[in-house]
């Protein structure tokens, strides 16, 4: 099937999806760069150091140090944190008298059961030291990755599924048809493993980067060839060589 050959309905249909699909994973980008990077606007490649926080540290330090390090008062404070934690989280003096004091001033008021803010997050105080343990296991916990991760390998295969399965009716070559959907689909794969496997060592973090941005570009890249065919038409270096 030939795109072109749509009639206009379906045409403006899966132009539709597809725009928006690409706005999506541009907001994406976006929004991974900001997190994982001291930036407060615009597009930023992600810090590494800072994925494999997220992943391989504390939920409470990881945090400190990605998205809600604007909160923090010094970077001090996330060291005495990080201290604390990697001395096996006690409730002992260094928490009572540092720990709860950098948390009361820099979390506790939107992390608190009776916060009122607008950003208040009350379903995750940091009031005491039960409260604050919950958030000191390395990484993601299980059942929090687990969630997510299937939430995610739902969505992006879905849209994984849709696009390749277009593209594999498109009249590309096949050979670069086969290269994209099968990279799109090993990519979801290592991103998804490398969420659990960052907890355990920093090379992870890496892949886990890597992988994303080529989901990101398989699917941009795979969008853009379908709407080129559709509405123009493509390099011939990129048409598959018809039989004779």
């Amino acid at each position: 099937m030939y795109f072109s050959s749509l009639s206009i309905a379906l045409k403006l249909a899966v132009t539709g999806f597809l725009l928006t699909l690409l706005l999506g994973c541009l907001s994406v980008a976006t929004l991974i760069g900001l997190i994982y990077s001291d930036a407060h606007s615009g597009f930023h490649l992600p810090d590494i150091e800072k994925v494999a926080s997220r992943y391989g540290e504390s939920r409470l330090v990881g945090a400190m140090k990605t998205s809600m390090y604007d909160y923090v008062t010094a970077d001090e404070d996330i060291a005495t944190v990080e201290r604390w934690v990697k001395q096996g989280a006690l409730n002992d003096e260094l928490f009572q008298k540092e720990v709860m004091t950098i948390l009361r001033y820099d979390c506790e008021s939107c992390h608190s059961r009776t916060s009122t803010k607008t950003d208040a997050i009350n379903s995750m105080p940091l009031s005491g030291y039960d409260d604050v343990l919950q958030h000191t296991q390395q990484g993601y916990s299980w059942s929090e990755m687990a969630k997510a991760a299937h939430i995610h390998l739902y969505g992006i295969a879905l849209l994984l599924f849709v696009v390749t399965l277009a593209l594999a009716k498109s009249s590309c070559a096949t050979m670069l048809k086969y290269g994209l959907i099968t990279v799109g689909w090993l990519a979801l794969w290592v991103d998804i493993a490398s969420w659990w496997l960052a907890k355990y060592s920093i090379v992870f973090a890496y892949t886990l980067a890597a992988a994303g941005a080529i989901e990101i570009m398989i699917l941009s890249f795979s969008s853009v060839l379908i709407l080129v065919e559709m509405w123009w038409k493509l390099p011939d270096w990129i048409i598959k060589v018809k039989q004779r």
